[in-house]
Parts: structure tokens; C-alpha cells; sequence
């Protein structure tokens, strides 16, 4: 069977507008009364520790009567396995950081969407102040997640 590099396209983009939704709701980590300082090195320790993640790293081949058709599925097949591998770094950076941080005497909080999305629009150091204000904050906000 045929197909168009033009409807190829298509679904691949069709696919690509669908991964939002496979996303984790925003969260926050909350630890009341613990000082910039100490809440900054934390992070710091548990993306270093998140940085180190590996996944496997898989080769797409493709065994055909055509060198065309096996090299337009190869490219096809590597392409998906390319969104794959990083769907699923980025998922286990999220769980070392999320258990890291679990281990440090965080908890990890829902935060509603329209916040989020406010404190995603700030500047950096505006942003750092906003999510400090969540961090540190003696009661917190949100729904409690469990790990």
C-alpha cells in the first residue's frame, strides 16, 4: 500500500498535538518554612541526579524489496522511536527528581492550571520568587499527590 509523504505528515502532526495530553498535571513541591537557600541546593541536587538518566536507544531497520520503501520506513520508524526515547527520559528525570525531593522532606502538590500557566509567562528570577512563595508557604495549596 502507498501512501503520500503528504498524509504521512499529517498523522505524524496529528500525533504530535495529542502528546499534551499525555502529560502529568502541574505540581509543585512544599516543604513550610524552609529557607531560599536550602530549597535551591535541593533542586539543584535533584536535577544533577535527574540529569544522569539514561534510556535505550533503539535502531529502526527495515527489510524490503526496495532500497526506497526500506529507507523512507526506517526514517519513519526512527523518527518514532526518537519521540519515544524522550517521552521516556523525560518521564524517569521526573520520577528521580520527584522520589529525590520526597527524600529531602518535600511534598509533591497539584497546582491549578491558570496558575501554572501564570507562573510559566514570568521572567526567571520573578518565576523563582513565585514558586519559592508556593515552597515555602505554611499552608500549602492544592491536592497532596502521592508518589
Amino acid at each position: 500500500m502507498k501512501y503520500k509523504i503528504g498524509s504521512i505528515m499529517i498523522f505524524v502532526g496529528l500525533c504530535a498535538g495529542a502528546a499534551p495530553a499525555w502529560a502529568e498535571e502541574p505540581y509543585y513541591f512544599h516543604k513550610a518554612g524552609v529557607s531560599r537557600e536550602h530549597y535551591m541546593d535541593d533542586v539543584n541536587d535533584c536535577a544533577e541526579l535527574g540529569g544522569g538518566v539514561r534510556v535505550a536507544h533503539y535502531q529502526v531497520y527495515a527489510y524490503g524489496s526496495s532500497a526506497s520503501n526500506n529507507a523512507i520506513a526506517a526514517g519513519i520508524g526512527s523518527f518514532f522511536a526518537a519521540l519515544t526515547e524522550g517521552r521516556e527520559r523525560r518521564r524517569l528525570i521526573s520520577r528521580v527528581e520527584r522520589t529525590c525531593m520526597a527524600d529531602k522532606g518535600y511534598q509533591r502538590r497539584s497546582i491549578d492550571k491558570t496558575s501554572y500557566g501564570e507562573i510559566k509567562m514570568l521572567s526567571r528570577e520573578a518565576k523563582i520568587d513565585r514558586m519559592f512563595g508556593l515552597v515555602s508557604a505554611e499552608q500549602p495549596q492544592g491536592k497532596a499527590l502521592v508518589e
